[in-house]
């Protein structure tokens, strides 16, 4: 080993086998190895200049993360996602589960091993491992000594000389697992189950990663998860790793980069990006070995290289030849880095990278090789080792070393950092309902926890929006949003001014068991289910709104004078016992008015108009007798389904004064309808509530629909209430007051106006719509969008819909038309035929009936076998 850590010559020992595993710690013969975990970060998104932000950042934070002259390591790996973590998730959430919660819970537990079954939901494990510094100071022969003499010792000895390295170090490496967790890197210890599997799968790569449930492996423990073993190809092209336990096998190649074999720019940020390209390739993964030299150190190499390239150039002119151009290049960059280090801007270090390809077969395992070779043409130039894959092998064991220094690299920091090993497309939440898959750099599920009551997530505000063209999916995106919210036993209201979104009702009634309420509002069946004395908590709230309603649908001339007189109208009624309270008990209160006085009749009077208005479709909801099986507006766990898509609403802006006696029917069902929706929102504030509002330029139309949409957005964290806001028109929705400021999460779907994806952003939380942005929402598919989570992250998720029934059920689509779903109209007798055969008898018009339209469904879904998540 040379000062600094590096091998000068190949090492053919043993590979280094782990005596002790903690979380965060590996233990072998020779080192104790800390190993942080690093989660997926969301970068895929991002625009050239925040690119280049965090490379800095994080080149900056790795200077301080890998001890100077220390060998770091890390390794990217892929495993499946584990449908049971899935399940046990939900049992670690606390609150309410609907009737059909564990049906509905295991749809989407079966979806994600789908997923990864077939490839399309990858989990990508990374982990940075540091070799830490000892105060060793022994002679290579002493340290050769100590060696054999440890082979002598009992292994309960050699375990507690593990412990006792491991407690000399605690301090400093707690502080260490601090600094990466602070840094941009968000790295945390990794559990012991990770580490132990991370050498494992190295021996058998047929190991899954599955939870060990303890912090601390060591002896048979792990002897058992490493029953496996390496040969050599008799070509010596790759390794074969062999399943003791089942004997499956599968072929390994590693490839190195050829000498000099990065491009001489340095991969100069933004750019580079040289691992993310991993995700890809199928079956390949990276390890990367190396040593930070720091600013001391990074001088030296520097120092040493210009003295080589001057010496070249004296060389040259001594012999009267021109230096070669390389020469000067490499003078150029030399001094250019020489800069960067003395204003400690980077520093250099040298880095192995290895990428691991591995397959069933040879042959499989020869065309990825040439795949990956392929993808990373202009990138790196990328070789295969013969007759050292063994020793490339043994380096991918954690807690190893370099084996073969031939290929290393020196480079600056900042071309690690901006090789994106902790970049990705992270995005969603870490529990709750899972909803879709991740289209982007790390693809995966998505789980939206919206109703998240956690110490952090209650801090934050509790509207989504969804935005987007016509036909992209969104409303759809809504449906399934509070089908996840009903499972945690919300109450939910979910307004449909368009009328096609009742697919939501049966596919409640039918997943989860919870109470459906339907209320069409122009629907005779509704009559009386909208009537506030009925479902107002209190005698003076309905004594408030049923005022408002009864005044809503007279005519100045027919209010002028009658405040007074339905006030009292409305305590008499109120003076009744609870189940006697109604609109029309007030109603018919007024016409049963005795005397011939003015105000009797005059009240009389009013009490009839009135009767009259609440037999108008667009009230009889709010003011019409209840049919006998007519419920009053639901209260508790359940949903809403409100559909507004019959009321004749005035044109917005026109005066009140002017307004039809239908045009007054209708926005007082409209106002009751915002009125119940806010009541809801104030009453019992332990209950999760969610209002879904569709088609929203229909609803902040009126001055009700924008104070609703303004009230609940600012008020929602505290009442615990959550809001959807769904829209084809992204730039009214970002144009309301204090909205963008109040969005927690917010999904956009498809847009092509350059006004609509400026809108779009800003709902996202991007100050422009840059050009990744722009063409990530041009190019979206059907239930596809660019979603912002609660952590400000970026990223492309495709939603879900569980099964094909759930698919046709929720379809916004119009059926297509068919001969037998209408018939021609009959035309009169008398009336002459349209056409005549050549000896005038009538021709036959009659047409064959016309195949049976199929049902819209998405083209991912048409079969149980195709319903993977693109």
């Amino acid at each position: 080993m040379t000062r600094k850590g590096r091998p000068s010559r190949r090492i053919t020992d043993p590979p280094a086998a782990p005596l002790l595993i903690q979380d965060g710690i590996e233990v072998t013969d020779d080192a104790v190895w800390t190993w942080a975990q690093i989660p997926d970060g969301s970068t895929e998104l991002m625009e050239d200049g925040e690119l280049e932000a965090a490379t800095w950042a994080t080149a900056a934070a790795m200077h301080t993360l890998l001890p100077v002259d220390a060998e770091y390591h890390v390794k990217i790996m892929w495993a499946r996602y584990s449908p049971e973590d899935y399940r046990d998730s939900w049992t670690s959430m606390p609150g309410v589960r609907a009737p059909g919660a564990d049906y509905y819970i295991e749809l989407g537990a079966h979806r994600i091993a789908r997923n990864s079954e077939g490839g399309h939901f990858r989990r990508r494990v990374v982990l940075l491992g540091v070799r830490w510094p000892t105060r060793d100071t022994s002679s290579p022969w002493e340290r050769r000594r100590q060696a054999i003499a440890a082979q002598l010792r009992s292994r309960a000895a050699m375990l507690r000389d593990a412990h006792g390295r491991v407690d000399e170090l605690a301090p400093a490496v707690r502080r260490w697992f601090s600094q990466v967790r602070d840094s941009p890197l968000r790295g945390v210890p990794a559990p012991a189950a990770t580490i132990a599997w991370a050498y494992a799968r190295e021996l058998r790569r047929t190991a899954d990663l599955a939870p060990v449930g303890q912090d601390e492996l060591s002896g048979a423990q792990l002897v058992s998860l490493m029953h496996g073993d390496v040969t050599p190809s008799p070509d010596g092209r790759y390794v074969t790793t062999r399943d003791a336990s089942t004997g499956a096998t599968r072929h390994v190649a590693v490839l190195v980069p050829a000498v000099n074999g990065f491009p001489a720019d340095e991969l100069e940020i933004p750019g580079g990006e040289w691992l993310a390209l991993l995700t890809e390739l199928i079956d390949v993964e990276a390890s990367v070995r190396g040593v930070n030299h720091g600013r001391t150190g990074s001088l030296a190499l520097l120092r040493a290289g210009r003295k080589w390239t001057r010496s070249q150039s004296l060389e040259a002119g001594e012999a009267g030849t021109v230096p070669p151009e390389e020469i000067d290049e490499a003078e150029l960059a030399l001094a250019e880095r020489d800069r960067e280090v003395r204003r400690r801007v980077d520093v250099l270090v040298t880095s192995h990278p290895r990428w691991v390809v591995h397959a069933g077969t040879v042959e499989e395992l020869t065309d990825r090789v040439e795949a990956l070779r392929r993808r990373y043409t202009g990138i790196v130039a990328l070789e295969l080792a013969p007759n050292i894959q063994d020793l490339l092998w043994k380096e991918l064991l954690p807690g190893d070393w370099v084996r073969v220094p031939e290929f290393g690299q020196v480079q600056p920091m900042r071309t690690l950092a901006g090789s994106w090993f902790h970049g990705g497309s992270a995005v969603g939440d870490t529990s709750g309902p899972y909803i879709g898959g991740n289209l982007g750099a790390t693809p995966g599920p998505v789980r939206l926890h919206l109703v998240s009551r956690t110490a952090d997530d209650r801090r934050m505000p509790t509207t989504m929006s969804f935005t987007g063209r016509s036909g992209s999916g969104k409303s759809t995106a809504v449906m399934l949003t509070v089908l996840a919210a009903l499972a945690e036993g919300a109450w939910c209201l979910l307004a449909d001014p368009k009328g096609d979104l009742a697919g939501i009702v049966e596919v409640a009634d039918r997943i989860l068991g919870v109470p459906v309420q339907v209320v069409d509002v122009t629907a005779p069946e509704a009559a009386g289910s909208m009537d506030p004395m009925r479902w107002a908590p209190t005698a003076d709230e309905a004594r408030a709104l049923t005022l408002d309603a009864l005044l809503g649908v007279l005519s100045g001339e027919d209010r002028r004078g009658t405040e007074a007189v339905l006030e009292a109208a409305i305590d008499r009624v109120l003076a009744r016992p609870r189940k006697m309270w109604s609109a029309t008990a007030v109603i018919g209160d007024l016409v049963a008015t005795s005397g011939d006085s003015p105000a009797a009749q005059a009240a009389r009077t009013l009490g009839e108009t009135l009767s009259v208005r609440s037999r108008q479709s667009d009230v009889r909801a709010v003011l019409g007798a209840p049919t006998a099986d007519a419920a009053p507006m639901l209260s508790g766990r359940g949903l809403v389904y409100l559909r507004l898509d019959g009321l004749g609403l005035p044109q917005p802006g026109s005066v009140a004064e002017q307004w039809t006696v239908p045009q007054r029917c209708a926005m007082t069902t409209f106002r009751v309808s915002t009125a119940y929706a806010l009541m809801q929102s104030r009453h019992v504030r332990e209950l999760i509530k969610l209002v879904a509002l569709t088609e929203l330029h229909r609803i902040t139309a009126y001055p009700e629909g924008r104070a609703l949409v303004q009230w609940l957005a600012r008020t929602g964290r505290a009442l615990k209430t959550y809001l959807l806001l769904d829209s084809q028109s992204a730039v009214e929705l970002a144009a309301i007051e204090g909205l963008v400021e109040q969005l927690v999460m917010s999904a956009a779907f498809e847009a092509l106006g350059r006004e609509e994806q400026q809108a779009q952003a800003v709902l996202l939380h991007r100050p422009d719509a840059g050009p990744r942005l722009r063409q990530a929402q041009g190019m979206l598919g059907p239930g596809e969008c660019v979603m912002r989570d609660r952590h400000n992250r970026l990223g492309l998720v495709a939603f879900d819909r569980l099964t094909e029934w759930i698919a046709d059920t929720l379809s916004t689509d119009a059926a297509e038309d068919s001969a037998d779903l209408y018939a021609y109209d009959t035309e009169p007798v008398d009336a002459a035929p349209r056409d005549h055969s050549e000896d005038g008898t009538a021709a036959d018009t009659t047409t064959p009936d016309e195949p049976r339209a199929r049902d819209v469904v998405d083209v991912r879904q048409r079969t149980d076998r195709q319903e993977e998540v693109r």
